[in-house]
């Protein structure tokens, strides 16, 4: 947790001690500081009102408050720091996938409706000697390394469960435990997940390609079925594949200085088709940066024959990728099984792209080139000259753009 974090946790708990707020430590950092693991996120439940508490938080601290009043919820928002504050509830799922309804509770009820066992753990701020409440038997677990579902309706209830499932287990190093296992196949088997809308499904995959290693996680969700519930193009083959590929996964090692989480969706869509491509974008609700890693991962894939060419000028690959996504560059780079493609993609991204000419279309114009579409022509074939090492300086330039316009006979030429 950092200054920020240890701040408002202080500043919350004597608030809490002060004026007796049934306020609790809840959930993931609680599970985290058992684990002695770094604390990514405060969450906080509130038996009360929990907008109120954030409005008065936000008084000592600063920051925005964002409130959610259909879920009585609400987010105190400040530079690298965000904390969330839910008044303890209870939910009702009227249909799977469907959001809940929500109604007041205890703490007791606001535990019992969480995903994982060691999830629903809260440490109350309000006492002088607090003691972890543990109602789900969530210690128990941690100390046996499982991730438990709470019930057999709940991955029915919420099925983006399923892919927060594989995602704790990887980061912690568990196993799901055996019936969390069976009610887990039976929901991926009985569809739950075309249930739920693209943008939540969305938001768990991004947390996935944000977590410190999204390998193991995806590998996991792949081969329990998760991922071709969510489209029939993810199947399990997909193992050896795309993101999952062994020369995918040891690119990424610590301190890449070309890691961009949207990489991961582009080994993901690798071996898609156009078509599948596009029903992805279209089931995923894809805002235009993941659009734009998708339809470009497919495209690239598509003409790694004509990247492959040997002697290929450095002209073509210009013209080849100019318009494309870099980050479906840089992890088609990393995917391609030709040397070849992999050299050619690299080479445009840390030289080729940067490439201009030297001279301007003012200066163009000043050498007699007729204001209009010629200016733009000849400033591509002078950067066509540039990549290809025909000319190097700007008075090189200068003399093929004259040597060009002898060739078309320009009557205006000044020499």
């Amino acid at each position: 947790m950092g200054g920020g974090g240890l701040s408002a946790f202080r500043t919350l708990r004597r608030l809490a001690l002060k004026n007796s707020w049934r306020v609790y430590l809840v959930g993931g950092p609680v599970r985290d500081v058992l684990l002695n693991a770094a604390i990514k996120d405060l969450d906080f439940g509130v038996e009360g009102d929990a907008p109120a508490l954030a409005q008065q938080l936000a008084e000592e601290l600063g920051g925005r408050v964002v409130t959610h009043p259909r879920f009585m919820t609400a987010a105190l928002v400040m530079p690298e720091l965000r904390i969330d504050l839910v008044t303890a509830r209870r939910e009702v799922y009227p249909r799977p996938g469907d959001l809940p309804r929500v109604f007041p509770g205890s703490v007791t009820d606001d535990l019992s409706r969480r995903d994982f066992s060691i999830n629903a753990l809260a440490l109350p701020l309000w006492e002088n000697a607090p003691q972890v409440l543990d109602p789900e038997g969530g210690l128990a677990d941690l100390d046996a390394g499982v991730v438990r579902a709470l019930h057999e309706r709940s991955f029915r209830d919420d099925p983006t469960r399923l892919l927060r499932a594989a995602r704790y287990e990887q980061r912690l190093g568990f196993e799901l435990e055996g019936q969390t296992r069976h009610w887990l196949a039976d929901s991926v088997a009985k569809g739950f997940l075309r249930r739920v809308s693209g943008d939540r499904i969305r938001h768990e995959l991004e947390r996935t390609f944000e977590e410190k290693q999204p390998l193991p996680a995806l590998r996991r969700a792949a081969g329990l079925g998760v991922l071709a519930a969510i489209h029939p193009a993810w199947e399990k083959d997909m193992l050896t594949v795309g993101a999952f590929s062994d020369a995918f996964r040891e690119s990424f090692r610590d301190g890449a200085t070309d890691y961009d989480s949207l990489m991961y969706l582009a080994g993901l869509v690798y071996h898609c088709s156009p078509a599948q491509g596009e029903t992805l974008t279209r089931r995923l609700n894809m805002p235009k940066a993941w659009a734009e890693v998708v339809r470009d991962t497919v495209h690239v894939r598509g003409i790694e024959s004509r990247l492959a060419k040997e002697g290929l000028p450095s002209s073509h690959i210009y013209r080849l990728l100019q318009s494309l996504s870099p980050v479906a560059l840089r992890a088609v780079a990393k995917i391609t099984s030709s040397q070849r493609v992999s050299e050619a993609l690299n080479l445009f991204l840390d030289k080729l792209s940067g490439v201009a000419p030297g001279l301007s279309g003012g200066d163009l114009i000043s050498l007699g080139v007729p204001a209009g579409p010629m200016v733009s022509q000849i400033l591509e074939r002078l950067r066509d000259c540039r990549l290809d090492g025909q000319v190097n300086t700007a008075e090189d330039e200068r003399r093929w753009a004259l040597e060009y316009l002898r060739s078309v006979d320009n009557p205006k030429l000044e020499d």
